[in-house]
């Protein structure tokens, strides 16, 4: 059952963990300003989910901080990733929380300059924009948390003030306050935006938490809370249960990241659950493997994201317009006979990706790589 959340945390007590390189590599074959979108106040329209542009700072060849063994792009990226996976699964959750559309800047390890994070924020555009770093300082004594706006008495130091508050509570650091500040993404973003600085990878005591993955799903915990409150939503932290995507996909040789998705409810009685895969390369034959464990290992130069046990599907075909672009599409119905026939009955929860061939690849490599889906049956 479903429960309406009321926080109390202490520290990192409260954690929805993302599981993280579980098992071994599978034996899977290789062939295959204010803009027009949003209100003057911080109140959600209702029925239109909230555009969430989450920026992990940094990434490919500026690192951003690096002390302690840590190293400043890496901790952003994981907490983006997990922040946008429970803004997805708060959407699919509608026992409390809000409703969501979420992109990022960047979803793998690469450089995004400056200008090219706010332009995709504002050609969307964004009705929020939350930058995830961490920081660093000459001076090891020097620790603690500090969020900032470009400007106070503004809903973008209203979101600051939540983002502090929250992260003080999930971290635990010490308190360096909510700031202004004159940084790119804050003065040249159209939308309320903050920065959040979640502690100094050069300060011992700071690190010590920071290199945890458990800190890292206490700060995503921390900015989807912040989020909530600001558009005056209780805070709620959603139950694994719904339906929801994580993982990172593989670009594939056109340029084209795959994305999974899905649709209906994996009913046991009457399923109508389809999960399904876009910018997949055209003209090309998949499959969809499962598994009731998750993982996140290097494969084929991409991500496995299911773990121990896998299972495959009949072979599908992508489909698409012209040879060689990204118009395919996968799909795979979990009907109640699937899950009937695979012992999946109520409560059993299934982690499922796609794969496909990518002849643009070098030989040895030509594997496409979804991200994943998560689900569980219900009765």
């Amino acid at each position: 059952m479903q429960h309406r959340m009321t926080r109390a945390r202490a520290g990192l007590g409260l954690g929805l963990h993302r599981v993280t390189c579980v098992g071994a590599v599978l034996g899977v074959a290789a062939v295959l300003g204010l803009t027009t979108s949003q209100e003057a106040t911080g109140t959600p329209r209702p029925g239109t989910p909230i555009r969430i542009m989450i920026d992990p700072g940094h990434g490919g060849s500026d690192p951003g901080a690096a002390a302690n063994g840590l190293v400043e792009k890496v901790l952003n990226l994981e907490v983006a990733l997990r922040l946008r996976d429970l803004l997805e699964l708060d959407t699919a959750d509608t026992t409390g929380g809000g409703e969501w559309d979420v992109r990022l800047t960047r979803t793998t390890d690469v450089a995004v300059s400056l200008t090219a994070r706010t332009t995709l924020a504002n050609n969307w555009p964004a009705d929020r924009f939350i930058s995830i770093h961490h920081n660093a300082f000459s001076s090891s004594a020097v620790n603690g948390t500090e969020t900032f706006s470009f400007a106070n008495g503004t809903l973008s130091a209203n979101l600051r003030d939540r983002v502090q508050e929250e992260l003080l509570t999930g971290l635990g650091l010490a308190n360096r306050g909510a700031k202004t500040a004159n940084f790119h993404v804050l003065r040249e973003t159209n939308m309320p935006a903050a920065l959040s600085e979640g502690g100094f990878l050069t300060s011992p005591i700071d690190a010590a938490v920071l290199s945890s993955p458990t800190a890292w799903d206490a700060s995503a915990e921390s900015h989807l809370f912040a989020l909530q409150r600001h558009y005056g939503i209780a805070p709620y932290l959603p139950t694994a249960s719904a339906p929801s995507v994580y993982c990172v996909a593989k670009v594939s040789s056109a340029g084209c990241v795959p994305a999974i998705g899905f649709s209906g409810t994996p009913t046991y009685g009457a399923s109508d659950f389809v999960i399904h895969c876009d910018q997949v390369l055209s003209f090309q034959f998949g499959l969809m493997v499962w598994a009731q464990q998750p993982a996140a290992t290097p494969f084929f130069g991409g991500t496995l994201c299911i773990g121990a046990g896998p299972q495959r599907t009949p072979i599908t075909y992508s489909g698409g317009f012209l040879p060689g672009d990204c118009s395919g599409r996968l799909e795979f119905a979990a009907t109640s006979g699937f899950l009937a026939q695979n012992g999946l009955l109520p409560s059993s929860t299934v982690y499922a990706q796609f794969y496909y061939r990518d002849p643009g690849l070098p030989i040895g490599e030509q594997v496409g790589l979804s991200d994943a889906v998560r689900f569980t049956v219900q009765l």
